[in-house]
Order: structure tokens, then C-alpha cells, then sequence
């Protein structure tokens, strides 16, 4: 082997540190840089939502009054059955039952206080009714009950031909038969009380 003439030996020498610094930075300062990249994304996306989170803090306030604002332009308080106890929110709804049965001009035969499962936020009072009337007094009833305060729903609702009536030809049964209401009405009748459930 020959020796190398001492400007080929210091290009060789060069080229060597060249790989040298090339595979140093490729080992050691290009995962850096990678990782550094990687850190300065992350920042710049956490810088981002800091920004977002403050918009929002700066807006709680606002918020805040404009609910206010809103809950007392819209009272919901009327909304429920007033009573702190299931038992007198139950005795509340038979009353105001009563009155718009009486109201309608129907005849309220019975009423049955339901049980009702716990699974809902808010204190569910459930009767079940049994009324008879004609269908002009029905239909005032539902409307009444459904479209007045405090909020009550109608299930389970049954109409059926009064029993009690019996179509006869007989003209002297005729007064009789028309003293009798045409249809018997079951229902149950639904309100909620402002407690919340524990």
C-alpha cells in the first residue's frame, strides 16, 4: 500500500470528520430536534387552549347574569305541585281535580293515589281517576288539565260507554237514559313537585 501524499491525507482526514459530524448528528441531534419539535407543538397547542379557556372565564360573568336574567323573566316555580310532602302534593291533585271535574260538569267516581318509582330528578305524584260525563265535558276536562299550571300529564287514558246506559225503545226510559252520563273515564293524572329527588 502506498502512502498517501499529505493533501490526500488531509481531504481523507476531512471527509472522516465529515461522517463523523454526519452520524453524530443523525444519532444524537436529530431525535433532539424531533423531540424539541414535538415540545414546541405540544406548547403552542397548550398556549391554545389557555387562550380558549380564558375567553371562556372572561365570559362566566356574562353568562352567569344572563341566566339570572332568563330564570326570572321565566319563573318555573308554577310549573309544580307547590306541596313539600308526596302526601299533600297527592291531596293538592285531587282537589284541583275536583274543581275541574266540577268545572266540566262530569262526576268524579274515584280517585286512587299511585305509587310511583324513584328514577326520575323529580318527584313524580300520580293518581289514577275514574270520572263519567258526556264527551263535550271530556274533552274540556283534557284540555284544562293539560294546557293549565301546574303542569300535569294524562296516561293511560280508557273512554268507554257508561254500562249504567242501556239504549232502550221504551219512551218512558228515554228521560232516564239521559240523566245517565254516556261514558265512563279512566285515567291517570301526573304532576311533579320542585324537590328534587335525594
Amino acid at each position: 500500500m502506498k502512502p498517501l501524499k499529505p493533501s490526500q491525507s488531509r481531504a481523507l482526514a476531512v471527509l472522516l470528520l465529515v461522517v463523523v459530524l454526519l452520524l453524530l448528528v443523525r444519532v444524537l441531534l436529530w431525535p433532539l430536534w424531533l423531540s424539541l419539535s414535538d415540545y414546541g407543538e405540544r406548547i403552542d397547542s397548550l398556549e391554545n387552549r389557555i387562550e380558549v379557556y380564558q375567553r371562556l372565564i372572561a365570559g362566566v360573568d356574562a353568562d352567569r347574569q344572563r341566566l339570572a336574567e332568563l330564570q326570572s323573566s321565566l319563573p318555573t316555580t308554577d310549573w309544580y305541585l307547590s306541596e313539600a310532602t308526596p302526601a299533600l302534593a297527592a291531596a293538592s291533585l285531587q282537589q284541583l281535580l275536583l274543581s275541574q271535574v266540577n268545572r266540566a260538569g262530569g262526576q268524579l267516581i274515584s280517585t286512587q293515589i299511585i305509587n310511583t318509582n324513584g328514577d326520575t330528578p323529580l318527584p313524580a305524584i300520580s293518581i289514577q281517576v275514574h270520572i263519567r260525563g258526556e264527551l263535550d265535558e271530556l274533552v274540556d276536562l283534557l284540555y284544562t288539565l293539560e294546557s293549565s299550571k301546574p303542569v300535569l300529564f294524562i296516561d293511560n287514558l280508557t273512554v268507554l260507554a257508561n254500562p249504567r246506559r242501556q239504549v232502550s225503545a221504551r219512551a218512558q226510559r228515554r228521560t232516564q237514559r239521559q240523566s245517565i252520563p254516556a261514558l265512563d273515564i279512566r285515567f291517570d293524572l301526573t304532576g311533579y313537585t320542585a324537590r328534587e329527588s335525594s
